[in-house]
């Protein structure tokens, strides 16, 4: 139980000054009361442009009568999204915990509010009677916010008054958000040709911030020839140039206020439940009060009282803002740098503390569940029972968790943080740590006198690091003990032993194990084909041992390139396969320029007389694609055979090829689709159908499609391939015997050996499972141990016969021809 008493403050973002106001102004009370307040930042509920930002609501879940014993929620930064009901019963849902609200007015609800209307329409009179103003425009915001809606109101009220009509045309609608607002006066400079207003009244500063900006970009000069006003008087609107006029809505007078209001609830006293603080103008230089040559950003009120700017030094401020945040940036930038490193948990909890205390943070707690949680979007986040503090310092009373300290599991339910880590809560902030759509847990911190926007980046890259940790300790974990595991029950090798890597039945093995694990976590990742270029040139050329070396050497540069935890094997041949877990396309990219560089060094440096080269192919698992790794294998397979043809592209080769299949079946599909009766022995479509008979085994049908593809290697394959899916899934559907020949050479033309080998291996392994005989014919130039290997697995009879269409089959025994 807490000592003293605690207050927790829900806001929506850190880095807003309105948030830092408004703590400011609950702290100066609370503190002088002897009490602690903590921070609780939940983003926008119900946030319709944000697919990741949810997640913040989470820590929420935290203020309870566990932890806090009242809650003060900035109501009025929540409507973008949710209606005034709806935020009246997320209040009620806090029960029996009292609640104040500060921006919008409940009946049923302790509520701060401010009186605006009194202000703008002063605001708005100075306009007209002072500076002669009568063709306005208005910054709002569509939605259902109440301050919003009663500046309008009092806006328009003071044109009424003074019989000014008002175009609604002008009505743009900025968000409240100055991208938002940027964009909006953008597409009605476009659509209009220019600004036709002369004064415009916006209702937040961050939209009369983008009007300057905007109105510079297009010189119009402000005051002179257009007016800009802003609502909120943040420190900035006296440091911009021009300085800004707006109103000032005392936001450290209403959380003091609302502070002060929790703080007799608290102690059971019944004070009103409705207060109203007023707000004030500032005249300044946007609406020419201020000459533009006063540095100082002064202000005047309505009743021409001189206003101060917060900051004494206007100027300087701003420098030493700049200033100070560029190295702080400098420094969370090679920070971010660092945690790159694949690193496990407990790595990262051995540095984690240290990383916090250099950024000014003097107390922090780092609370992990012990199993994420994949969520969707939600209202309230129901903690997981188990709970462990990863790690935890406090300066205040030396306290820090060491890094090698047994997990002690707790139910975050019955409290945020276990007894005795913190001397103090007060001022402490409360943030999720998440990636994507999975929550990890949260930290508490007690900020230093960074920036606020740093602290936020700090807890984001926290989160990713947390995030990469646990991927890379599962996959690590998880690659251990399916090795042992295999090793245990598997009574064959799953070792190549040219390489020492993964065969293929110990990669599907394993893999399958891997992908049903990262199913259930909905984890992504990549499946990568590799396939050693020319590895047959260097076969033919400088001999099979030189060939082995190049496949060996290949495979200890995938090691290098690849982490310890990605499952890396050789299937046969020159093909290599990789799982690699959280691996993206971005990653990849840098990835294959990484191997390539390898590649070339191992080139400049061996003094082997061969080329060592790769070509990969990824296919990502998860979402569409699923998580089955045969289906995974065939797409990464055909990302591979795109690759292959992109280099052959690039030479500038060309070929005629065409295309014949053989079947047993009644009926065959071939290439073309057309269906035909082998029975009745006639020809279809330029098709010749000739029966070859064998006394002694069974009978084979030939059907020849005398179709011709001609163009490029790439345009020609991706043709042939195209037509050949669909023919071979109607074939294997049947579990047909298959009997393919994918390409012969025609009228002399010089099909590239390595080209048909790499379009041999697609077609193999798409028909692999069916479950009769495979065979293929060979033409000039192609390599049929490629087949032997491959094939070897599932069947036990082969055919191999030469482009002249000769045939041999024997018991099941290979002939080569």
């Amino acid at each position: 139980m807490h000592l003293r008493k605690r207050v927790a403050i829900i806001v929506d973002y850190l880095e807003t000054e309105y948030t830092q106001r408004a703590v400011k102004g609950a702290h100066s009370f609370l503190k002088k009361h002897n009490m602690e307040l903590v921070v609780f930042p939940i983003s926008t509920i119900n946030a319709v442009n944000f697919n990741y930002d949810y997640q913040n609501l989470a820590v929420a879940s935290h203020v309870n009568s566990s932890n806090v014993d009242g809650l003060i929620f900035l109501t009025c930064t929540q409507l973008n999204n949710v209606s005034l009901e709806y935020l009246r019963m997320y209040l009620k849902s806090f029960a029996p915990l009292p609640v104040v609200s500060v921006g919008c007015e409940f009946e049923d609800i302790p509520s701060i509010t401010i009186s605006c209307r009194k202000s703008m329409c002063q605001l708005v009179e100075h306009l007209i009677v002072k500076h002669n103003k009568r063709n306005f425009a208005l910054m709002s915001l569509e939605g259902e916010s109440q301050e919003a809606r009663e500046r309008e109101d009092a806006f328009r009220q003071t044109l009424k008054k003074y019989k000014i009509p008002f175009d609604e045309s002008k009505k743009i609608y900025g968000g409240f958000t100055y991208d938002t607002a940027i964009a909006a006066l953008r597409d009605y400079r476009e659509k209009k040709g220019k600004f036709d207003f002369d004064a415009i009244v916006a209702l937040n500063d961050e939209m009369a911030f983008s009007c300057l900006d905007i109105l510079k970009m297009y010189n119009e000069k402000v005051p002179q020839r257009i007016i800009v006003t802003g609502f909120d008087d943040e420190t900035r609107a006296a440091c911009v140039t021009p300085s800004l006029t707006s109103i000032n809505q005392n936001v450290e007078k209403q959380t003091e206020a609302a502070a002060k209001m929790l703080y007799k609830i608290i102690n059971g006293e019944t004070p009103p439940i409705k207060k109203t603080i007023v707000t004030y103008p500032v005249f300044r230089q946007t609406c020419g009060c201020i000459p533009l040559n006063d540095k100082n950003g002064t202000g005047i009120g309505v009743k021409g009282n001189v206003i101060e700017a917060s900051v004494k030094n206007i100027l300087d401020f701003g420098l030493k803002k700049w200033y100070a945040n560029r190295n702080n940036f400098i420094q969370i930038i090679q920070h971010y740098s660092t945690l790159q490193a694949e690193i496990t948990l407990d790595e990262l909890s051995q540095r984690i503390n240290s990383d916090l205390i250099s950024y000014g943070i003097s107390a922090a707690a780092i609370c992990l569940f012990e199993t994420p949680v994949t969520t969707e979007r939600f209202d309230f986040f129901n903690f997981p029972s188990k709970t462990y503090v990863f790690s935890a310092f406090d300066e205040e009373c030396n306290f820090i968790q060491s890094h090698s300290a047994q997990k002690v599991f707790f139910d975050p339910k019955n409290g945020m943080i276990p007894e005795g880590i913190f001397l103090s809560m007060d001022k402490m902030q409360v943030c999720t740590l998440f990636n994507n759509s999975i929550i990890y847990g949260y930290i508490i911190y007690r900020p230093g006198d960074y920036d606020s926007s740093i602290y936020s980046m700090v807890c984001k890259m926290i989160s990713s690091s947390i995030a990469n940790a646990v991927t890379f300790s599962q996959a690590k974990s998880m690659l251990k003990k399916l090795e042992k595991d295999y090793n245990k029950i598997c009574e064959v090798s799953v070792t190549d032993e040219l390489t020492g890597l993964l065969n293929r039945r110990g990669f599907i093995s394993i893999s399958s194990r891997i992908l049903e694990n990262a199913m259930h976590r909905k984890e992504k990742g990549l499946i990568l084909f590799g396939d050693i270029d020319g590895l047959k040139k260097i076969n033919d050329t400088h001999g099979h041992a030189a060939g082995d070396k190049a496949i060996k050497n290949e495979a200890e540069i995938l090691k290098k390139t690849f982490r310890s935890s990605d499952a890396i094997a050789r299937l046969s041949g020159d093909e290599f396969v990789i799982l690699a877990a959280g691996l993206d396309q971005e990653n990849f990219t840098s990835l294959k320029k990484r191997l390539q560089d390898y590649c070339a060094s191992y080139n400049r440096d061996s003094g082997e007389p061969f080329t060592l080269s790769i070509s990969i192919g990824a296919a990502p698992y998860g979402g569409k694609n699923g998580y089955n790794i045969n289906s995974l294998l065939e797409l990464a397979d055909t990302a591979l055979y795109a690759e292959k043809a992109k280099k052959y592209k690039r030479k500038g080769k060309n070929m005629k090829i065409d295309a014949k299949f053989y079947s047993e079946e009644n009926r065959v599909y071939f290439l073309n689709g057309t269906e035909l009766d082998i029975k009745k022995a006639k020809s279809i479509d330029g098709n010749s159908c000739k029966k070859n008979s064998d006394p002694e085994n069974d009978v084979l049908y030939t059907i020849t499609v005398s179709q011709e593809l001609t163009g490029t290697e790439e345009n020609a394959n991706e043709l042939f391939l195209a037509e050949f899916r669909e023919w071979l899934k109607k074939l294997e559907s049947k579990n047909s015997f298959a009997i393919i020949a994918p390409f012969t050479e025609k009228n002399g033309g010089q099909a590239d050996g390595e080209l048909i080998t790499a379009s041999f291996k697609h077609c193999a392994r798409r028909i692999k499972d069916c479950e009769n005989v495979i065979g293929f014919s060979i033409p000039g130039g192609a390599d049929p141990e490629f087949f032997i290997s491959e094939l070897s697995e599932k069947h036990s009879h082969y055919i191999f016969f030469s482009s002249d269409e000769n045939l041999s089959k024997r018991n099941g025994k290979i002939v080569k021809i």
